[in-house]
Formats: structure tokens, sequence, C-alpha cells
């Protein structure tokens, strides 16, 4: 019937109609005699059996890429007219070849999906065939709506629509447009192990990040060398997991993947557990309400360079925690802001975990291991794990039976405000202490210091010194009347067993104190070597608590010692009296030059004397707070924990005290004295000279002088009265120690 209507037509354009019989110049038809049907709006497909149109636009047509072509070199079936009622598929491939077989290799090729290159090339499957690269989003919204509509909404979308023709594409992550192969095989460019690279091919472009402005140039650099990008797990996190593969939006927009409000949702796409336990914590809650500057995942973690808790290098690695944590809880305008309680940080790192942490321990507590790393709840909260309820439970952890009392008490104290008034009151009497007791020492030693070089330097050049020559006249009369000429007399001041006493004191008293400050100091250069051992404090425990052990025994070997006859002996001249008073004065007004002579000490003077009993006072309180804080555990169960806050201090000040006490006191008698300089050796061969001790301790020498003459006397009275025959004594004792 069709063919009946349109037969006026054909026969006036010179088209044979059907059963006319056939000429020499019979050939293909020209498109104008296609189009003479095809042009008519409304024709139809009725005597095919088909639904549709089989308009042609002759502009459209004329406008394509193939508008130079014939109609026949396309539907080769219609060669001649009338042609047959259905013809056979257009063979794109018999002009592109190379074309047909990249598709056929692709995903469209292998799939069920394939629309034919119309599909693509064509709008609505029409004759307006364009390049791919002319057709832009059209060539994938029919067959890919949702995907279309997620990246016009993208910042690369967007960024499209807006003229910048650097923006990507579907063939700048997909691949070639023939050639797009399915996303799990392993050489696609959006294969999980090979999305990063491919994001790479614009974001690793320095120049192109420069020129865009992009806010993170170094964005794939970083998350190569993150956790994720270095992981071998196939499910490991990549590009598109965080940033949507089409909805990439920035992050200041609510709709975004990487949006602050929405990070803990995108992180819990893999972290379900983590990110249940973070929106239940304050923080989530917090940024739930809208309060931007809670931190988030990122925020601890970071973003590209996400490492693994283990790295060292990592934000929340174990000794990363406590500066991650302190640059929300530290920072003034967020503490004030939100009424965050000041100086946990400080109170933190002068408490011993602190201390342990500075130095690299990888075993003592850190913010997380009490407050918890996700699900982080106020201390007001029951079910936080730093309530009151909760606290005996969670320092348990590690310090097992601790008691409930110990929960009784702040936990970041602050020694140097009233807040802890026994803390704070006994922190500013040992400082007071250590100011009037190392000044006294320091003024003390410096008169000592200045008189005795001003006597050298007059006995060295020659000049008068009365001074000095009156303040050992009396003795120096006996010395010559007793002393042979020219000998050098020696005497035992410390026997083997009082230098064997003293080696080890000194030994474990210096170790003590280099491994203790080592713990309040480690970042100093001086200590930081023994910080890195081991990765931590394991060696500088070990060497403090064995100094400890040293010390202890040498003060049970040195009571021992108090019960032989000599030390009966050395305690009794220890003991202090009035002597040392009157001593202490004349000698400091000698030192002022009030007085043209020092007082005659005994064996022992007011210096040694104070030493000693500072050193007996010293030890006994090293040693109780100490092992309270050696065995914590058990003093936890039966001490509150301001408790172990005081004995940590007087540790420390009273670490401090001994430590100038020696330094300024003890080192300068007997090192950096004039008279001894560069060192007493009575420390280490036991003896002094007779020239030494009448210098130093005149009435000791005075009283061995005496009892030498008494005895000489009493032997030449023997001598008298013994029988000529019978030998005599073979000689002067030495005078005793």
């Amino acid at each position: 019937m069709l063919l009946l209507w349109l037969s006026p037509l054909l026969g006036e354009a010179g088209v044979p109609l059907p059963g006319a019989a056939a000429t020499p110049r019979d050939r293909p038809p020209a498109d104008d005699a296609c189009l003479t049907c095809h042009a008519a709006l409304g024709i139809g497909r009725s005597e095919s059996g088909r639904a549709g149109s089989v308009f042609v636009d002759a502009a459209e047509l004329r406008a394509s890429t193939h508008g130079g072509l014939a109609c026949v070199s396309c539907h080769t079936g219609a060669s001649s007219i009338p042609h047959a009622p259905r013809l056979g598929s257009v063979a794109c491939g018999s002009c592109h070849a190379a074309t047909r077989d990249s598709i056929a290799k692709s995903v469209h090729g292998q799939t069920g999906m394939a629309t034919g290159c119309a599909g693509c090339h064509a709008r609505a499957g029409g004759h307006a065939i364009r390049p791919a690269a002319r057709m832009g989003m059209d060539a994938c919204v029919a067959c890919h709506p949702a995907e279309s509509h997620d990246y016009q909404g993208s910042v690369h979308g967007v960024a499209l629509a807006g003229g910048d023709h650097e923006a990507s594409t579907c063939k700048d992550c997909h691949g070639p447009v023939h050639s797009v192969i399915p996303h799990h095989r392993a050489d696609a460019p959006t294969n999980r192990r090979r999305l990063a690279q491919t994001c790479a091919r614009c974001h690793a472009d320095r120049e192109l990040m420069t020129r865009r402005k992009i806010t993170i140039p170094e964005a794939y650099a970083l998350y190569a060398r993150s956790v994720h990008g270095r992981s071998s797990n196939p499910k490991a996190a990549t590009c598109n997991d965080c940033h949507e593969s089409h909805r990439l939006r920035r992050a200041t927009d609510p709709a975004s993947s990487i949006y602050r409000g929405n990070i803990a949702r995108t992180c819990g796409r893999c972290h379900a557990s983590e990110a249940r336990a973070y929106e239940t914590g304050v923080h989530g809650a917090a940024l739930a309400r809208g309060v931007t500057a809670a931190p988030t995942c990122t925020g601890c973690h970071g973003e590209h360079l996400i490492r693994g808790p283990h790295d060292p290098a990592s934000p929340v690695a174990f000794s990363g925690v406590t500066t991650t944590c302190a640059r929300c809880h530290e920072a003034q305008g967020i503490r004030e802001t939100f009424g965050l309680p000041a100086g946990r940080l400080s109170t933190y790192q002068d408490s011993y975990h602190g201390l342990a942490a500075r130095g690299g321990s990888p075993a003592v507590a850190n913010c997380a291991s009490c407050h918890g790393d996700h699900d982080i709840l106020p201390s007001s909260d029951p079910r936080s794990a730093v309530s009151a309820r909760r606290l005996p439970e969670t320092c348990g952890r590690c310090h097992p039976g601790a008691g409930a009392r110990f929960a009784m008490g702040p936990v970041h104290v602050a020694v140097a405000t009233p807040a802890n008034p026994v803390l704070y009151a006994v922190r500013w009497i040992y400082l007071l202490l250590i100011f009037v007791t190392i000044g006294g020492m320091t003024l003390h030693n410096g008169l000592d210091f200045a008189a005795k070089v001003r006597r050298h330097w007059r006995a060295r050049s020659g000049a008068a010194a009365l001074r000095a020559g009156a303040a050992s006249a009396e003795v120096s009369h006996a010395a010559e009347a007793t002393a042979p000429s020219g000998v050098m007399r020696w005497v035992v001041r410390m026997t083997g067993f009082e230098r064997l006493q003293h080696a080890l004191l000194a030994a474990s008293f210096f170790t003590l104190v280099f491994t203790g400050f080592a713990l309040k100091f480690p970042e100093s250069w001086l200590f930081a070597w023994l910080a890195r051992l081991e990765h931590g404090y394991a060696w500088r425990s070990l060497i403090h608590r064995g100094a400890a052990i040293v010390m202890v025994a040498t003060t049970v070997l040195h009571v021992v010692y108090l019960f032989t006859p000599r030390g009966r002996c050395t305690v009794r001249a220890l003991l202090p009296g009035g002597k040392d008073l009157g001593d202490l004065i004349g000698n400091g007004l000698y030192l002022v030059g009030l007085r043209f002579y020092p007082p005659s000490f005994e064996r022992f003077g007011y210096i040694e004397k104070a030493e000693y009993w500072a050193l007996v006072w010293g030890t006994g309180v090293m040693t109780m707070t100490g092992f309270v804080l050696w065995f914590e555990n058990l003093s936890l169960r039966w001490l509150d924990k301001w408790m172990l806050d005081l004995a940590t201090l007087v540790h420390y000040y009273e670490a401090w005290l001994a430590f100038l006490a020696i330094v300024v006191w003890h080192l300068y008698a007997t090192m950096f004295n004039p008279d001894v300089y560069p060192m007493n050796w009575a420390w280490i061969t036991g003896r002094v000279s007779e020239e030494q001790l009448r210098h130093e301790h005149a009435a000791e020498w005075a009283r061995l002088v005496a009892e030498e003459e008494a005895g000489e006397a009493a032997g030449e009275s023997k001598a008298d009265a013994q029988d000529p025959d019978e030998p005599g004594p073979a000689g002067a004792p030495a005078p005793p120690a």
C-alpha cells in the first residue's frame, strides 16, 4: 500500500516501479532518491513489521561526519529501489575495522549492553554521526544515566560545564572510548589496584596542580606512602573509596563524602566498628551537633598520608598520641571556646607516664590508654573509662590490684597550684630548702676559695703573710719539735673496707642521678642516647633499679660496719656537738677576714658531719619513696593516689638536693679546694700526709702527736725499768688512724 501511494512520486523521479524492466542505465540510487521517501515526516515501517519512524533529517545528515557519503555506503541492502522491506544492520566495521576490533574486546562488546555505534555517535540513534570527543557526556548518558548525573554535579563535571577543558571526563578515567574494559580486570585503569595511578595522571602532574591551584598537590605521593597505598590487601582503600567514583565533590560541599560531617561515615564503610564507637563518643556527638571544630577521623589519623598505629611516624602511634590530642586540648582558642580544662598536657608530661612516654617507652600509658581512642566519653558519663566507677578497672589493666582508694584523687595533678595543697606546700618547702642549703654552701665555699687563693698567692709571690702564718702558728711549733726533719710521714684516713663502701656509694649515687634525670629530661642531648636504647626505657629502668639495689646493699654494709670497733669510734666522732657550732662561727669569721686563724678541727669537722648526716637523711628518704614508686601496684592497693604523687615529688626534689649538695659541697672539698686540687687521693690510697692532716684537722693531728709522745715516754720509762739484756721496743708506733 505504501509503495502504491508513493508510485507517482517514484515514477516522476525516474525510479523504476516493481515489475518494470531494467535498463542499462540502472545504477545505485542517489541520495536524493532515498530522501524522496525518507525525508517525509511520519514515514514508518508498516510493511517491515516493526514500529518506529524511518525519517531522515537531510540537513542533519549533511552536517554529520558521514555527510559526504552516499546512503548506500552504509545501507548496502538499498542498492536498488524499491529495496527490501527489512535491511540488514549497518556494518560500521567495514570502514572502521580497527575500531570494530577494539570494541569487540571492550566491556561494551563483550556484554549484552552494546548499543551499536550510533548509540554513542548519534543523538537518539539518528544520522547525526559525530566523533565521541564532540559528543561529550551525550555519548555515555543514554546507558549510564545515574553515573552521568553524579558526574555533572561533581567537581570535574562542574568545571567542564564551566568551560574548563582540562577537567577530567569519562575517557580520562575509563580509558580510550572504544577500549573501555571492566574494572574487575587487572589491566583496567579503574581497577582497585590501578585506580590511584589513574588519578595520578592528573594529580601527580605538578605543573597541572600548580596551574589549577589544587589544594593538595602532593595527594598521590602522600597516599602512595600511606598504610592504604602500601597495603597488599586487595580491599585496601583507594581514591574512590573516600572521594567516590563519580560524585567527587569539594570538601566544603555538605553532600561530599569528605565533608567534615560525613568523614566518619565514609571511613565507616571499611571501619564500621570504629565509626560506631566514634559516633557514640564525645567527639562524634559534638560534630553531630554542628561543632565543626570537633576532631574527626582525619583530624587524628591524617588525610592522604594515613599511617598505621605501629608506624613510629604516625600521629596515632603510641609515642604520638599525646601530641595529637594536645593539638586541640592545649590550643587556647579551643579550650576557651568549649570550656576544656587547661594543663592536661603539662600534668601528663610531668607524671611518670608522661616522662616515660617522652623518652620513647612503648609500655607506659598515654591518653588513649585511659580515655579510649574512638569512644571517648567525659568522666561524668558512667560509661567512660575514666569515670570514678570505672577508673580502678581502667588503671587495673596495667596495675593489677589497684584499689578503689586510688580513684578518689585527681589524675591530672598540677603540683604547682594550690588546688593540691599538700603537694603545693611540699614543693615550696623543697624549693626553699634547696635555695637556702645550696645557696649557703655556695657562699661558704666561695669565701673559702677566695681566702685560700689569696693565701696561695701571697705564699707564691713571697709577700709577708701575717694572717696566713698565724693560722697554724701553735701547731707548727709542735710539728717542728716532734716531726723528724725532711721525713714525710703518712696517716691512715680510710681503711680498705671504708674505701669499698665509698666506691659503691659513689658509683650507685651518680648512676641513680644520671638515669633518674634521664627520665625527667629525655629530650636533652645528655640523656637522649639512653632513651633510644631498645626504643624505650628498658635499659634505663633496669640500670636505675640496679643502682638502687647497690646503694641499699651499701647502706646495709655500712650499718654492719658501725658495729665494729672502728665503726663505733667513727660514729662517735661524727656526732654533732657544741664545738661544731663554735667551729662554724669561727671559720666564718676567718673566711670574712674578722679572725686571723681558722679553728682547729677534730677528725671530722662540721663540714664532714653535715655531709654525713645529710647523706643518712637523703638515703632514707630516697629509699622509702623509691620503693613506693618501684612497687606501684602494691602501693596503689593501700595508698591514695595523692600519696604516690607526693612520693614522686619528694623523690625528684630530694634527688636535686642531694646532687647539688654533692657537687657544691663534697666535690669542692675533695677536688676543687685549692689545698687539695686536683684531688684528695685518700679515697683511693686511704692515706693522707701528716702535713695535710696537720693543716686540715689540726686538733686531730695534735691529739695523735700527744698520743705518740705519750707512747714514746711510756716506752722509755719501761726501757729504764727493764733488764739491760732484754730487747727494747722496735721503734715508735705509727700514729693511729
